[in-house]
């Protein structure tokens, strides 16, 4: 913290006089006085967006995080230290719980009215209010919650339960809403005023309702077809570069609508899309190759390590309806069997094209220097597994070669993943045609994303219960640096982004201690001890398998050779790439014709 306490005495100092953001000149390749204004970067999206609505948005990309400025503090990538972005200063209290922010007065929405302290404060009543909002969890600490309090229209504080080693980052995930438009709705809160708020801003919206604070904001959305934003005038008042011009630079993006992964490659080889991230080594070649011949212009970064996601199998604990498989999939013998049918070689080396790297527990490969050693304990052996079904009575097989056991029930479920995503499907393949050998009956099912969501984490306590789904393949992305072994949401029994169990109790002890471990962990700031931690946090999901870590592929970029601004070799890695624009900051993009 001694490097935290430096950074607040020297925002502090600097509070007397305001200024805008200004982004570092060492955050891009390009010199500021080279940059030209103007243009628009053409990219490609694989669904339609469901909703304007910030607190209802689900998924990736969504149009609110495309419109959505940032928080009040900002991660430096040459340093990872955080520093002022919407608060032009900030201190920290000697308990290291409560956190005083004053916000730069140029800040405003895109409407041209003010950001001010009520936009953060209606914001976190909201979050706090309404459960199923993706931050809900980031406002409360084991069931404690994080208080707030105005203290002027440019100074508001926020108060933790307890002192942890994430509270800066979670910080920097609560971006503003308008007050004048949410807080407005939310009135004096409640379910209703929560209804009030998910109510507001579906895609039937007049798109010139929307306010919103980030670089671009929505100008046109034709479902199944194209997205175009347009630049925000408002956001370069305050967001500079380092020569002290409006950001960004662009005047826009244009989303087009490609469901198919090898239709989106198409477009950016024909050279009608400008930023592209090939998923496996077939795509990159495609690309490197049209380089090569001199048949696109484009730059290439391949291999710029695994990236800050991963992808993962996990059975239904919550199935009610059928006790059968509800019991099966909450058995660990079971789950174990069925790690071990997973060949995660064959889907680094077949599905990633040898681009990527296994992943077994919630550390991404990509801080391998947090993962825990020999959590490799149910890698790929079938003949174990058949043992272990052995064991657990499915001894028997149909004419159709599936295993049954002593009750007559078939060892046979469906495991559905989002039809978008080839890479997924590719991987239930796999996995059922390994476990077919077994006798273990998997039939796949592709589904579009949004729906799958639905699926997997409904909305009322019954459905929570009942989940109508058997096993599925899905992924995290993002998160943080400072404690990467993982997130309350994932972590937690009942947690929003927990596939395995949805409902609000542990069933298994083990979720319990990993989850008491878990917060542990926040609370230790000596680096050492907090990996000791998650080693052993590791060692439990290693053992236990909520979630069947499969892996992460090796991030590639590849963008048109007009496109500049990217960042410099040493930051240009997943770790600060943006899932969406890859390793570059869209404020600082800029394109040369």
């Amino acid at each position: 913290m001694k490097k935290a306490f430096m950074l607040v005495a020297a925002l502090t100092m600097g509070s007397a006089m305001a200024k805008p953001y200004v982004h570092a000149a060492d955050t891009t390749v390009s010199k500021a006085s080279d940059a030209k204004t103007g243009g628009t970067i053409r990219l490609t999206v694989a669904g339609d967006f469901d909703t304007y609505n910030p607190f209802t948005a689900q998924g990736r990309p969504n149009i609110p995080e495309l419109t959505d400025a940032g928080g009040l503090i900002t991660s430096d990538p040459n340093t990872g230290e955080y520093e002022g972005y919407m608060a032009e200063s900030f201190t920290i209290s000697p308990d290291k719980r409560t956190y005083t922010f004053t916000l730069r007065p140029e800040l405003k929405w895109s409407d041209g009215q003010a950001i001010t302290a009520d936009d953060y404060i209606s914001t976190f009543k909201i979050i706090a209010a309404d459960e199923e909002t993706s931050l809900n969890s980031y406002l409360f600490d084991n069931g404690k919650a994080v208080t707030w309090k105005k203290l002027g229209d440019r100074k508001l504080s926020l108060t933790f339960p307890r002192a942890t080693v994430q509270n800066l980052e979670t910080i920097s995930y609560l971006t503003p809403q308008p007050d004048h438009i949410f807080g407005k709705a939310f009135g004096n809160g409640g379910a209703a005023g929560v209804k009030a708020v998910r109510d507001l801003w579906d895609v039937g919206t007049d798109v010139s309702k929307l306010v919103v604070s980030g670089p671009f904001k929505v100008s046109k959305y034709a479902r199944g077809e194209r997205l175009t934003l347009v630049k925000n005038s408002f956001y370069g008042q305050w967001n500079k570069d380092s020569a002290g011009k409006a950001l960004p630079y662009l005047d826009g993006l244009q989303y087009s609508v490609v469901k198919d992964q090898n239709a989106q490659l198409a477009q950016f080889l024909a050279g009608n899309v400008d930023l592209y991230q090939p998923s496996n080594r077939d795509q990159l070649a495609q690309i490197v190759a049209a380089k090569n011949s001199g048949k696109l212009s484009v730059d290439v970064l391949a291999n710029a390590g695994p990236n800050a996601s991963v992808d993962f199998l996990y059975f239904n604990f919550n199935k009610s309806s059928d006790p059968f498989k509800q019991a099966l999939f909450r058995n660990v013998k079971f789950r174990q069997a069925m790690s071990m049918l997973v060949d995660k070689d064959a889907i680094v080396d077949q599905v990633l094209g040898g681009l990527g790297v296994a992943a077994w527990t919630s550390v991404y490969p990509l801080y391998k220097d947090w993962i825990a050693p020999d959590v490799d304990k149910y890698k790929f052996n079938p003949a174990q597994a058949n043992k272990v079904l052995d064991s657990l009575g499915f001894k028997k097989r149909g004419a159709d070669g599936i295993r049954v056991d002593g009750k007559g029930n078939r060892l046979s479920f469906t495991l559905t993943t989002n039809g978008e995503n080839t890479r997924r499907q590719q991987m239930a393949r796999l996995f059922a045609d390994e476990a077919k050998k077994a006798g273990v009956e998997v039939k796949t099912s592709f589904v579009p994303f949004n729906q799958l969501l639905g699926v997997v984490y409904p909305e009322t306590d019954a459905g929570k219960l009942d989940r109508k789904f058997d096993a599925s393949i899905t992924g995290l992305s993002g998160g943080g640096f400072i404690n990467p072994v993982g997130v309350s949401a994932s972590l937690a029994c009942g947690g929003e982004l927990n596939g395995y169990n949805q409902s609000s109790k542990c069933i298994q002890p083990w979720e319990t201690q990993q989850f008491n471990l878990f917060n542990k962990s926040t609370a230790e700031f000596d680096t050492a001890k907090r990996k000791a931690i998650a080693n052993q946090i590791q060692k439990l999901q290693a053992e236990n398998l909520g979630f069947i870590y499969l892996a992460s592929q090796n991030a590639h970029y590849a963008w048109d050779s007009r496109v500049q601004g990217e960042y410099p070799k040493k930051i240009a890695n997943p770790l600060w790439a943006s899932s969406y624009f890859g390793p570059r900051d869209i404020a600082l993009t800029w394109v040369s014709k």
